[in-house]
């Protein structure tokens, strides 16, 4: 059981039907859905079991009926770990309940990532810069930053 609680997550997955003539799941339609991580919430969001957990959450969830079949899951993003409440969180009116976030970087090839700041000061913008990477990177140095900072 977790130490933490719970941990909602973004999910960006596709529904791979069990078809045996090797047909490519490239074409198929991604969804984005939120799952709620609670049985190993305090272990990190790559870990085996919150994998596991996550694609139990969607095979029982969004399954098309009468389809065998399993959820490829291409994408985990941590959101909002601060509070299960959109009225207390306070990045969920102005920033989607997101404290970082991926823009384009000044090189080619290269973004940035942002920490969003609810309550800037008068004159300053409503984010800092964290790091600029080459754009491969991008998504797990976000994902990195996410994990270790949270919303505290």
């Amino acid at each position: 059981m977790s130490l933490i609680g719970t941990r909602r997550v973004q999910v960006t997955w596709v529904f791979y039907p069990a078809i045996k003539n090797g047909l490519s799941y490239d074409g198929m339609l991604r969804q984005v859905d939120e799952v709620i991580l609670s049985d190993h919430a305090s272990e990190p969001i790559t870990s085996l079991n919150n994998q596991q957990d996550t694609e139990r959450v969607l095979y029982r969830q969004r399954r098309p009926p009468g389809i065998a079949g399993r959820p490829i899951v291409e994408k985990v993003v941590p959101l909002c770990d601060c509070t299960m409440s959109v009225e207390i969180c306070r990045y969920a009116a102005e920033f989607d309940g997101l404290r970082f976030r991926l823009a384009g970087g000044e090189r080619i090839g290269h973004s940035r990532v942002y920490e969003n700041i609810p309550d800037p000061a008068e004159g300053y913008p409503g984010h800092k810069i964290i790091g600029e990477v080459r754009t491969e990177f991008a998504d797990d140095l976000l994902a990195l930053v996410r994990e270790k900072k949270g919303h505290r």
